[in-house]
């Protein structure tokens, strides 16, 4: 029985008596009694109390034995707090900081599991109320973010945005619906996030980094955003602004997609017209060499009845091409020869996506000199929206952006302790350790 009760071993008291029933369902009852040399301290500042006024008798839960509940009785203290000048009652270290009910370690559990997990399926799981678990888990995630801090040697930067919610308020546009999202490429991990994707959401990041850090940041990756873009001139000096990749070409493909559209609709042969389908639209954006042998006799037909068909694959082929020069100066020459293949076939979807491109061509040049990408945001992005689907969405935008750092960032205790504190993982983390 003794090593029994070495498995409470909770400050300030021992172990009294347990209690078993032989029913199967029944839980564990532990007893506790408290020491007389525990301080009587004050559960909400922490200041010694003057005098006993009296005890609560308390039932937490504990964690399973042998898949049976546990529940921990003990009795509570009540005193006069000399700085609150209130009675207060005692305060007791192993219950938990989310909720009186539960002792921490259980606690702990219970927020381990739904960081990797949904909490209505943790709640299932565990057989506790969903907006119990909820709100234990919101406490915890609050709490740790009241010691959160942005890592140290932020020097390259990814930001991308995500969609966030469907409705808005009365003044919000848009713009509101989303998050922006910053993530540190180097240690492959959100670090902020804020809400809107306007200019002024990244402006608040900035203005939380500092001047100094600010100047100490080397490259920033994001989309075709221009809010993001003048952010990033004002704040960031030294910094080298990429127009991301992923989202050029994805911005190439829909003018393509567009123009396949156009042409579908121009075609007169019935044949033909059946081969330009909108369900083969993602083979004429495939690159040739990932085509399967079906997809290349497919793309080879139309080709052979259709010349306008002929010149968007060859303007197509030619555009990937473009990010595997080997600097700016070969990528320019790729561009401009875009330009004269686009105007010459008279494709005003590509007309208008090559204007828009070249003025932006500094910051596209700026991706031969850093080759760096969002790519990791965009895997990021996918974790957030299986996120939001296993969730069915999520109505408290401030739960989402602590969840997103949680899942993606941080916030759980891989990096930091029950009481807050970065772990040692963490701290290497971020240091480059």
């Amino acid at each position: 029985m003794e090593e029994l009760y070495q498995l409470f071993p909770f400050s300030g008291y021992k172990v009294r008596h347990i209690r078993l029933k032989e029913d199967p369902n029944s839980p564990f009852r532990v007893f506790l009694e408290r020491d007389e040399a525990k301080p009587l301290l004050c559960h909400a500042c922490g200041c010694p109390m003057e005098s006993v006024r009296g005890r609560q008798l308390r039932q937490i839960e504990d964690l399973r034995m042998v898949e049976r509940r546990t529940f921990i009785h003990f009795s509570q203290l009540k005193g006069r707090c000399k700085r609150c000048r209130k009675i207060r009652l005692e305060s007791v270290d192993f219950i938990s900081h989310e909720t009186p009910h539960l002792t921490r370690r259980y606690s702990f559990l219970l927020g381990r599991i739904c960081e990797i997990s949904q909490t209505a399926r943790a709640a299932e799981l565990m057989g506790h109320n969903k907006m119990t678990m909820w709100r234990a888990d919101l406490e915890r995630m609050m709490r740790y973010f009241e010691n959160y801090t942005l890592p140290p040697n932020l020097t390259h930067l990814s930001v991308d945005e995500v969609y966030a919610k469907a409705t808005r308020e009365d003044d919000e546009n848009r713009n509101d619906q989303f998050f922006t999202i910053i993530t540190d490429l180097k240690k492959g991990k959100i670090i902020w996030i804020e809400k809107s994707r306007r200019k002024a959401a990244l402006d608040a990041f900035f203005k939380i980094l500092g001047a100094e850090n600010c100047a100490k940041i080397e490259v920033v990756a994001t989309d075709q955003h221009d809010d993001y873009a003048r952010s990033i001139l004002e704040h960031c000096p030294n910094a080298i602004h990429v127009l991301d990749r992923f989202h050029l070409v994805k911005a190439f493909e829909e003018a393509v997609n567009e123009t396949r559209k156009r042409l579908y609709k121009m075609l007169p042969q019935k044949e033909v017209r059946e081969l330009a389908r909108p369900k083969y639209r993602f083979v004429f954006l495939k690159a040739s060499h990932k085509r399967t042998p079906e997809e290349t006799a497919h793309m080879e037909k139309i080709m052979k009845d259709n010349e306008a068909f002929f010149r968007l694959e060859l303007i197509k082929e030619r555009m990937l091409s473009l990010f595997n020069q080997a600097n700016e100066t070969d990528a320019r020459a790729v561009f401009d020869e875009l330009r004269k293949w686009i105007y010459e076939s008279g494709f005003p979807e590509l007309k208008k996506w090559w204007t828009n491109l070249d003025a932006n061509w500094q910051t596209v040049e700026n991706y031969f000199l850093c080759r760096v990408t969002t790519a990791m945001s965009e895997g990021i992005n996918n974790v957030i929206k299986s996120l939001k689907r296993g969730a069915f969405g999520f109505r408290n935008m401030t739960y989402f952006r602590l969840k997103i750092l949680q899942r993606c960032g941080f916030l759980n205790s891989q990096y930091m302790t029950d009481d807050g504190q970065w772990t040692g993982k963490a701290i290497a983390l971020m240091t480059g350790g």
